[in-house]
């Protein structure tokens, strides 16, 4: 009677097409050790059915019956390939190490799904987790302007899964009309769409849109066909591309366009650093990845590519059968804004970096271009955190002129200027705080950069500027002892030496035969650089009054041996 049930419950199983999943659950850590390129080549193995393109082939002739029934089937496989593998750690890249990464976390909006995350105190966004089965995608508050010019730096991170790396990430462009009252279902299909595609019809894309696709895994079976048309990746080492979502993806050729082979895997536990650039007179994006190559892609029209000239820019990303994280460090935004910050100290030459002493006069500058329109009905403005040991600026410019009182905020150390009645588009704003030391901690480093700001929203961040607290520097001070009519030396002069900001105080030494007259007056202060020398001034050793009694009385006491002088008309009884 067992035996029955068993053959029972399997046949079930068969025919419901769910035995597979359970068998590869079961599997799973053989499964994945398997060599991956055998697998992929099987068209109706496992794999084929559950790797991150496991989406059914779009078929005319299919009945509503037969969608509802692959749909269903593949959100139970789905659901039960969710969990991670054992042991395998979900957060495991750190920060590159470069001082320019700057902080994004006011950038974006409510991430879509549940994989995305920005970490390390808003300097990491991390797409997805080293997890199987995740799709996300994250996109910009601000809507970038496709008539001017852009940059965009950053640093990308891919995992370090070499061959068993899927499916990877993109940066997208849209205009996706969604996007101003339900951005949240602004999102492509798992999978081979990598959060950007649709894998068949019906199955959701980013509209309006162009991607740069960073793909680890080759989808060249029957069923998940989109990568066919890049026979040049015979290692499965992975490429960058370019591609335009759309209603379906999933065609044996025309979806790629900028084909760069990677030559070691993508998925090789580096970063490296891409550049995006947007060349608007001649409608070229390019990409630039290290290591891997550049290459641009021309768009036509601009209406027909994105249904606007103003588009939101982000970022998405899949994993199936296969995975890897997905993480971004950013060093500049793509906007249509440059702004750069640096620092002068006294007549010194502007740099990004500086040393200060007290008293030194300090001029921190942010030289702000921007570009595009839509900015009529917005509030434009600059805003900088200045270091603690700063005071707060006692005169600030914009193009040589002192900005009135009214279009300046400051709150605690941050100053934020309201640009309104300054700003031209298109010309330069010279942006000037004049300040000083407040507090002198010797060698300590004062890191600031400037933001600005659109209805309250960063739009971009300058380069960091980097002002160090001069080391205390020793100065020495000679000590005289001088004899006070004939300016002779009494003593062998002294030297002592002391830190700038340090207190000193000195007395006069006893001399035979001399004694103390006075002083140059500063024998007791601060060490300063021109903190001057001592003098100590001394008459020879015999009674001497400044200014002559009318009675002097010695009692009994001897007090010389040798008769008393006396000048002027003073009286000894």
């Amino acid at each position: 009677m067992k035996k029955r049930r068993i053959v029972l419950i399997l046949s079930s199983l068969l025919a419901t097409n769910i035995f597979p999943i359970i068998g590869y659950s079961l599997e799973s850590n053989q499964l994945v050790s398997d060599n991956r390129r055998v697998e992929e080549s099987k068209e109706t193995s496992t794999l084929d059915r559950l790797t991150e393109s496991s989406q059914i082939q779009e078929s005319s002739e299919n009945s509503s019956t037969t969608d509802s029934k692959e749909t269903t089937d593949k959100e139970e496989s789905e659901e039960l390939i969710k969990q991670p593998l054992e042991n395998v750690p979900t957060y495991r890249v750190g920060l590159p190490d470069d001082p320019n990464i700057i902080s994004i976390d006011k950038i974006f909006q409510q991430p879509i799904g549940t994989s995305t995350s920005i970490l390390e105190n808003g300097k990491l966004l991390q797409l997805n987790p080293a997890e199987r089965s995740q799709r996300g995608a994250i996109w910009s508050n601000n809507k970038i302007d496709l008539r001017s010019d852009f940059t965009f730096k950053c640093y990308l991170y891919l995992g370090n899964q070499r061959d068993k790396a899927g499916d990877g990430m993109t940066f997208t462009l849209t205009g996706d009309s969604r996007m101003a009252n339900d951005p949240s279902q602004v999102i492509g299909s798992p999978g081979m769409g990598i959060g950007s595609y649709s894998t068949r019809s019906g199955q959701p894309y980013v509209a309006n849109a162009l991607s740069i696709e960073f793909d680890t895994y080759k989808n060249s079976g029957s069923s998940d066909r989109m990568d066919r048309e890049i026979t040049a990746d015979n290692k499965g080492h992975g490429h960058v591309a370019f591609v335009t979502p759309k209603p379906n993806n999933n065609n044996y050729s025309g979806e790629h366009t900028g084909v760069t082979v990677a030559p070691t895997f993508l998925s090789d536990g580096t970063w490296r650093t891409l550049i995006i650039q947007w060349d608007a007179s001649q409608r070229s994006l390019t990409y630039d990845l290290e290591g891997v190559g550049r290459s641009s892609h021309i768009v036509p029209d601009l209406i027909s590519q994105f249904g606007s000239t103003q588009v939101n820019w982000g970022f998405t990303s899949s994993t199936g059968t296969f995975f890897q994280e997905n993480a971004i460090a950013m060093t500049q935004l793509p906007s249509n804004v440059s702004s750069t910050a640096d620092v002068k100290v006294n007549d010194s030459d502007y740099g990004a970096i500086a040393e200060v002493e007290r008293n030194d006069k300090i001029t921190i500058r942010n030289t702000l271009k921007v570009t595009g329109n839509f900015l009529e009905d917005k509030k434009l403005e600059t805003s900088i955190d200045l270091a603690q040991e700063l005071n707060i600026p006692e005169r600030i410019l914009i193009n040589g002129n002192q900005v009135d009182t009214k279009d300046i905020l400051i709150t605690g150390n941050r100053v934020t200027l309201n640009l309104g009645d300054y700003f031209v588009l298109g010309d330069t704003l010279i942006i000037e705080l004049e300040t000083d030391l407040r507090e002198a901690i010797p060698e300590k480093v004062l890191t600031m950069h400037f933001e600005y700001l659109e209805d309250a929203k960063l739009i971009e961040q300058s380069n960091d500027i980097n002002l160090t607290i001069a080391k205390l520097k020793e100065i020495d001070v000679h000590v005289y002892y001088k004899e006070k009519e004939s300016q002779n030396d009494l003593a062998e002069m002294k030297t002592i030496t002391g830190k700038i900001g340090e207190n000193y105080k000195e007395f006069p030494i006893d001399i035979e035969g001399y004694v103390f007259d006075s002083d140059s007056a500063n024998t007791e202060g601060v060490f300063f650089e021109n903190t001057a020398d001592i003098y100590f001034y001394y008459r020879k050793g015999k009674l001497y009054l400044s200014a002559a009694p009318q009675y002097v009385d010695f009692g009994q006491h001897k007090i010389s041996n040798k008769p008393l002088s006396v000048f002027g008309s003073s009286q000894v009884d």
